[in-house]
């Protein structure tokens, strides 16, 4: 039995694997010409063997018989008078040669004797992918256990599914369970990254494009969920029509942690746990996006602690530390969720607030105000004043809208210039207060307004 290493366009390349010899003498399987061995295709005859061969047909030879060439030669080398072939073909094709050689008759191998070389054949060659399969599914189960992932098919025609053990695993089904139906399969993606699934998928289909990969969410059968990636091939037949929808499902869920990590490291304040100026730029183009006449009114506030530095004078900066995370606890609890509340260095907070008008915000920014004002802060472990465990603070607050329709950070940067320039006529007129940046406006509106109607040389 020998078995093809390699078909090229002038030698074929072989390894002789398999020999049963009737006796001592005829034995061939030990000699060093017969291990991966080449036949160059310089002989008709040969090259009409080799064609056969791939399409599957026996060969039959009387050594006697044959044209002279290189085929006649080797067979003659061997002492071989007459000998046949049966290609082994596996999963369609070409995979080696079984052979029987006679160095003592010349016979003609025709009907039973031939039809039992071609089963023997037929029975290697299915021990062979059996063979393949069990390495082919190792390796698959190897593969899907170092990359932690799983292995789906969808036929788009019928509907049916086909998932790997992993994956079922994943989706808490048990190892030999049944095809599972793929309603129930996209069932285990979350509704919102199923919409945004199948919309990317249409569109990858109307593009023409092979592939397409998506974070998502997935749902296990007792309700855990986790990150996974979904990785789609697109498989097509000759003239483009989808055939079926494969690809891999792999856990992510460790790398979006990391994302999470560093997204938190980015866009949120170390200290306190509120979003930073990074972050406030964020939810800024989050609550800001859209179209610019269906946005409620938006109203950024600007907070301040009147006297901090009294405060890390008198206590330390660990416990100003303190002071500062007890704050913005504090003032997240009175917001909504939709609100927004970051912390842009020092003792200086900033807040978004969405959906309320002039009068509405200037309500929520007192009620803030007195928050703070009317309740101490306990504070623990003060070496300068050991005694003492209560300490009371007052904030002064700016208050400007925030413009839409614009660029992003013009608008954020123009609602901080109005909100400090009120926050600071907020401190200015005593501090522990609240001041709109609209209502020094109309003052200034105002004051304008006198100064022009009085009389030439009139004190003002």
């Amino acid at each position: 039995m020998f078995q093809l290493l390699e078909l090229q366009q002038e030698v074929v390349v072989q390894d002789y694997v398999f020999e049963w010899a009737a006796a001592p003498h005829y034995r061939q399987l030990t000699q060093k010409r017969f291990r991966f061995f080449s036949t160059l295709f310089d002989d008709p005859v040969y090259q009409r063997i080799v064609a056969e061969r791939q399409r599957g047909e026996p060969q039959c030879f009387i050594t006697a018989e044959m044209p002279s060439g290189s085929l006649l030669k080797n067979l003659e080398s061997q002492g071989i008078l007459s000998m046949v072939t049966v290609p082994i073909m596996v999963d369609g094709q070409w995979w080696g040669t079984l052979g029987i050689d006679d160095c003592e008759r010349r016979l003609e191998w025709q009907g039973p004797g031939l039809q039992a070389l071609v089963v023997a054949a037929e029975l290697i060659a299915s021990a062979i992918y059996r063979h393949q399969l069990t390495s082919r599914r190792r390796q698959v189960e190897l593969f899907q256990q170092v990359a932690d992932c799983g292995i789906w098919e969808v036929d788009p025609h019928s509907g049916s599914t086909w998932c790997s053990r992993a994956l079922l695993n994943t989706l808490g089904y048990p190892d030999q369970y049944a095809r599972v139906p793929l309603r129930r399969l996209l069932a285990h993606i979350v509704r919102e990254d199923r919409l945004r699934f199948w919309s990317q998928l249409r569109t990858c289909l109307a593009d023409a494009r092979k592939n397409l990969r998506l974070d998502v969410r997935l749902i296990s059968k007792n309700g855990d969920t986790r990150w996974h990636e979904i990785v789609t091939e697109v498989v097509c037949d000759e003239s483009g029509r989808l055939e079926a929808l494969a690809g891999l499902v792999i856990d992510i869920s460790q790398r979006k942690q990391g994302e999470e990590r560093a997204m938190i490291a980015a866009e949120y304040d170390e200290l306190t746990g509120v979003l930073n100026r990074r972050g406030l730029t964020r939810h800024l183009a989050e609550t800001l996006g859209g179209v610019p006449e269906q946005l409620p009114p938006h109203h950024l506030l600007l907070v301040d602690i009147d006297h901090f530095k009294q405060i890390n004078d008198a206590y330390g900066h660990p416990a100003g530390d303190a002071l500062l995370r007890l704050l913005a606890d504090r003032l997240d609890k009175e917001l909504r969720s939709e609100d927004g509340l970051a912390r842009l260095g020092g003792e200086e907070f900033a807040i978004v607030v969405s959906g309320l008008n002039d009068q509405q915000v200037m309500q929520v920014a007192e009620r803030l105000r007195g928050r703070i004002a009317d309740t101490p802060f306990p504070l623990e472990s003060l070496p300068a004043r050991p005694s003492s465990h209560q300490v009371g603070i007052s904030i002064s607050i700016g208050v400007a809208g925030l413009s839409v329709g614009q660029d992003l950070s013009h608008s954020q940067a123009l609602a901080m210039a109005q909100a400090d320039q009120a926050l600071y006529a907020a401190k200015g007129a005593g501090r522990n207060r609240v001041v709109a940046y609209w209502q020094q406006s109309r003052e200034r509106q105002s004051s304008r307004v006198s100064t022009a109607g009085a009389e030439p040389g009139t004190a003002q």
